[in-house]
């Protein structure tokens, strides 16, 4: 099911107070990846914080929540940090603390991790949507009309895997995210004899 427009008011009000940038920017960009839906606001020249949501597109963070095709959103609060907003329950992603039912809880024990490392980033969207999981089809609901689907967390997309010689060693910490699968594979290199490849290994896993 596709998502339906969202109300929007205040708009000028939000470029006045935010010294907003116009320059022919549109007031609001949607893209979809997959599963996940990114949402920002490319006029207000910082990331807009839940509160600023709240108060000038007050429609916005309800109508996403209770849609059903929407399991979570992530984004920013100026008070408490990155924050997961569920249905029925918020992950403040910094305290741990949860405020009804964990909306990561169906996306696995590392849920969480996942979620903080992608607002860790420098251009992540104002507002990130994960779309809802079906866990007895094991099937998530795209936002982009494609066979399969990747980008966001849920079933077995989220499980990628390394097909590496037995004789390799194994890691003793979890590969989350590309840098650290890269680190991985620096540390094989130098193990074979491919010192170049060492001071990467020992380097601090990138994030991109």
């Amino acid at each position: 099911e596709r998502l339906q427009p969202l109300g929007v008011r205040g708009s000028a009000v939000v470029e006045e107070e935010h010294d907003a940038i116009d320059d022919g920017l549109p007031e609001v960009v949607t893209l979809a990846s997959g599963n996940l839906g990114l949402i920002s606001f490319p006029r207000i020249p910082h990331r807009v914080t839940l509160e600023e949501l709240e108060e000038h597109y007050p429609l916005v963070v309800p109508t996403l929540r209770d849609h059903p095709g929407v399991a979570f959103m992530l984004v920013r609060s100026r008070e408490q940090g990155p924050v997961a907003i569920g249905k029925v329950g918020t992950h403040y992603l910094e305290s741990g603390r949860i405020d009804g039912e964990d909306p990561l809880e169906p996306f696995g024990p590392n849920a969480a991790r996942k979620a903080l490392r992608t607002d860790g980033f420098p251009h992540v969207a104002d507002i990130m949507v994960n779309s809802t999981y079906w866990d007895d089809m094991e099937e998530v609901a795209a936002f982009e009309e494609l066979v399969g689907s990747h980008g966001g967390m849920g079933g077995p997309q989220q499980y990628p895997f390394l097909l590496a010689p037995s004789a390799f060693a194994m890691p003793d910490e979890l590969l989350l995210g590309p840098g650290t699968v890269y680190r991985q594979l620096c540390r094989w290199l130098a193990d074979l004899g491919q010192d170049a490849y060492r001071a990467e290994e020992l380097a601090a896993p990138r994030t991109v």
